[in-house]
């Protein structure tokens, strides 16, 4: 008998293993820079889940179906998709790229929901939107102690950046709609290693161009790339996938798009930074929209 609610517990590990990201990424890109940190991570990432995926026995190359929109999966979601969200957020800043980029969220829920043939309740669809508001206004209000990084608000790059950060939005959809068709057949740790592995090849070509070669590499910065590759890409995007594999996709979306929230609470209560009062409003909305979502089974 399967356990109950399993699909929709990897989504919440996937969650808070991406609210935890951000506090170790910052300081590996602030060392690296943004592209080379990327790069870094995402070969440190396929290394350690073909590991493990080869540890447990885990390989499906005989399913060429699935490996190849796995791979395609990668390309678009993971590497075009962080690509088009880190140039959005550098043109727009830190406030707006995340509210445009947290529209993933709905956009994918019902757009699988169609495509798989899922049933939404109307409970349901309230939960979507209640979380999705709630998590737009607690990126709105940030603390008021974060540091603004990038050339935004700059005359002529508004433009760009809102097709970028569109782009991003696409790309995120398109990768997790590719990756939820197979994701019944394919263990999670094999799908995260095809998608990361070809996220890492397709973006050879942006680190060529861009990676912040002149900058020297300190041997203590790389444990940042280790430490994000593991709790990001290893731990995040595999319980995803779990989810994916194990409940709806508007559930494991829903519940995945809680991690900013979750970043307010863990900086709010372990580091004890303040956040103003519409960030705790929108994280309440927001847990409570995907309580609703969850309950609507």
């Amino acid at each position: 008998m399967p356990l109950p609610l399993v699909g929709e517990s990897f989504a919440l590990g996937a969650a808070i293993c991406w609210a935890i990201g951000p506090l170790i990424a910052y300081r590996g890109i602030d060392a690296l820079g943004t592209f080379r940190f990327s790069q870094f991570r995402y070969c440190v990432s396929a290394i350690i889940l073909l590991f493990l995926a080869a540890s447990f026995g885990s390989f499906h190359l005989s399913d060429g179906r699935s490996v190849v929109f796995l791979v395609m999966s990668g390309v678009v979601g993971v590497a075009f998709g962080e690509l088009a969200l880190f140039q959005a957020i550098y043109l727009l800043g830190p406030r707006i790229a995340p509210v445009i980029f947290s529209l993933h969220a709905p956009i994918t829920a019902f757009l699988g929901a169609a495509i798989f043939a899922e049933t939404i309740s109307f409970s349901s669809i309230a939960g979507v939107l209640m979380a999705v508001s709630g998590v737009c206004t607690a990126i709105i209000f940030r603390s008021s102690s974060e540091k603004a990084g990038g050339e935004w608000h700059k005359s002529g790059k508004v433009g760009k950046g809102l097709l970028l950060a569109i782009a991003a939005v696409v790309f995120q959809v398109s990768g997790a709609l590719l990756a939820k068709e197979v994701m019944s057949h394919v263990n999670p740790l094999f799908a995260s290693f095809l998608r990361t592995g070809s996220a890492a090849v397709a973006f050879l070509p942006v680190f060529a161009l861009w990676g912040e070669h002149e900058r020297a590499v300190q041997t203590a910065d790389l444990r940042f790339v280790l430490y994000s590759a593991a709790v990001s890409t290893v731990g995040g995007m595999t319980l995803l996938l779990a989810a994916f594999a194990y409940t709806e996709i508007f559930r494991a979306v829903v519940i995945a798009s809680l991690s900013p929230v979750l970043y307010i609470l863990i900086t709010g209560i372990v580091r004890g930074e303040r956040f103003p009062f519409g960030a705790w409003l929108g994280t309440g909305v927001a847990v409570c929209g995907v309580v609703l979502t969850i309950a609507s089974m």
